[in-house]
């Protein structure tokens, strides 16, 4: 069973990711906490602004009702009870999402993070301006978007784009992931250098990955990428190849999704997929 943190702002993106996780939840058992992550107004002690008990436990009250009532709406749109899932709400103060996100995740020791995303320009708005990013760049937990008006598809298939770095530390994560779900495991790799397609020996690798992990569910697909053809380019021809319910992408640097988006070419390879993202730091 895996323990997720489901934050909400009490957005219309926000209740449908919301909603994938409590589909995902109903048919593999999760147990969700859903938060709100409030801060208290800044005050100026200079000018005799302070704070007192009866305020932030007022924002506290406030934030809960609110909460919960988010909650509840969105079972009820879904024709189910709160209680027929294990869950809990609770809110919590802090100056960041992330800094809310953290405690949360050393409370409940949580495996997996599900958030929304926002606007009609999809995973572009959401990464370039919510806060979201903090929490990319900041958090260690591993990060599920799910982008707007998407929904949740039985997990079947877990598609892991790598670029052959430390990829037998992270395909070990991403098998621990998708085992839960007793979900397919899909390895894609584009080929930069000429040739290196024919060089990796296909067969032999998927033969290792499933020994040395006790897997039988492991593919791995090499494109060449054609001469002046972007990376993103040949990724996508793979993507739509292979019927991925996820997508997983690994990444090292805590600014990683904000230079990436300075990179058109790899930003519309984000744009324009439609399923979750699995965003995990390398190790």
């Amino acid at each position: 069973m895996k323990t997720i943190i489901v934050p909400t702002d009490f957005s219309e993106n926000a209740a449908n990711a919301v909603k994938y996780a409590i589909m995902m939840s109903k048919l593999h058992y999760n147990k969700l906490i859903f938060t709100h992550v409030y801060s208290l107004p800044f005050l100026n002690p200079e000018a005799g602004m302070v704070y007192d008990a009866s305020l932030s436990e007022s924002l506290r009250i406030q934030a809960d009702k609110a909460l919960r009532e988010h909650i509840d709406k969105v079972y009820e749109s879904l024709g189910m009870h709160r209680n027929l899932l294990l869950s809990e709400i609770e809110v919590i103060e802090a100056i960041s999402l992330s800094g809310g996100i953290e405690k949360m995740h050393h409370k409940y020791n949580a495996q997996l993070v599900i958030m929304g995303t926002h606007g009609a320009t999809g995973l572009k708005k959401f990464f370039l301006g919510s806060n979201a990013v903090d929490v990319l760049e900041n958090s260690d937990v591993p990060m599920l978007s799910i982008p707007d008006q998407c929904v949740f598809n039985e997990i079947k298939n877990v598609t892991y784009a790598s670029d052959f770095t430390d990829i037998e530390k992270e395909i070990k994560e991403v098998l621990n992931f998708a085992k839960s779900f007793n979900a397919e495991v899909d390895v894609i790799h584009v080929a930069k250098d000429k040739g290196l397609e024919k060089i990796v020996e296909i067969d032999p690798l998927i033969k290792k990955w499933q020994e040395v992990n006790s897997c039988k569910k492991i593919n791995l697909h090499v494109m060449q990428a054609a001469e002046n053809e972007e990376t993103n380019a040949a990724i996508k021809k793979l993507l739509h190849q292979i019927n991925a319910n996820i997508l997983v992408m690994f990444h090292k640097d805590r600014n990683f999704w904000k230079s990436i988006f300075e990179k058109s070419t790899t930003a519309e390879l984000v744009y324009e997929w439609s399923a979750p993202i699995l965003s995990m730091h390398k190790k």
